[in-house]
């Protein structure tokens, strides 16, 4: 009897954890440094400048990119650059440090054999190749495609990927 509770007990804590468990967008050949959701823990990011004013978080410029400083004395972003934002994930209370964001506004950066340049229907088809659904916003320009919690915006100026991070806490920032 003792054998079968044990035996029940771990089969209820496999099937637990398979729920809570966390699925990752494989990385595709791509130009980028980090990828969504890496866990970036030990990365010393001494060679990288960042970028001052968010809350909660620490955004990169990627290695390479400087922001500029406009006519009044202002930090802007370059014109081209890739942004990458470090948070909590999966949740705003988890203690590891993960990329939750990565914004590309460089021509050059491919992804999923795409970039800035892309037509919408080469967009349309490394999207679907990838398991992306297309999501309609007719209030937003561009378009938006979604793979469970990860999503990848598409418009003349940037590229964002963003992968979605829980509140269960409640953290008020």
């Amino acid at each position: 009897m003792k054998k079968v509770c044990v035996l029940c007990f771990l089969t209820a804590v496999l099937f637990l954890l398979a729920g809570c468990a966390v699925s990752y967008l494989p990385r595709p050949e791509t130009d980028l440094e980090f990828w969504i959701a890496e866990n970036v823990d030990g990365v010393d990011f001494s060679g990288h400048r960042e970028k001052h004013g968010i809350m909660g978080g620490c955004e990169y410029y990627g290695s390479g990119y400087a922001p500029a400083i406009d006519e009044s004395g202002k930090t802007t972003d370059p014109e081209e650059c890739v942004i990458y934002t470090v948070t909590a994930f999966p949740d705003y209370s988890s203690e590891a440090r993960h990329i939750t964001r990565i914004t590309i506004t460089d021509p050059k950066i491919r992804l999923y054999g795409v970039t800035l340049r892309s037509s919408a229907d080469e967009i349309k088809s490394a999207m679907e190749r990838n398991g992306f659904g297309l999501r309609e916003d007719p209030q937003r320009p561009g378009s938006l495609w979604i793979n469970g919690k990860y999503s990848i915006y598409f418009t003349a100026q940037s590229i964002v990927i963003s992968v979605d991070v829980s509140n269960s806490s409640g953290i008020v920032f």
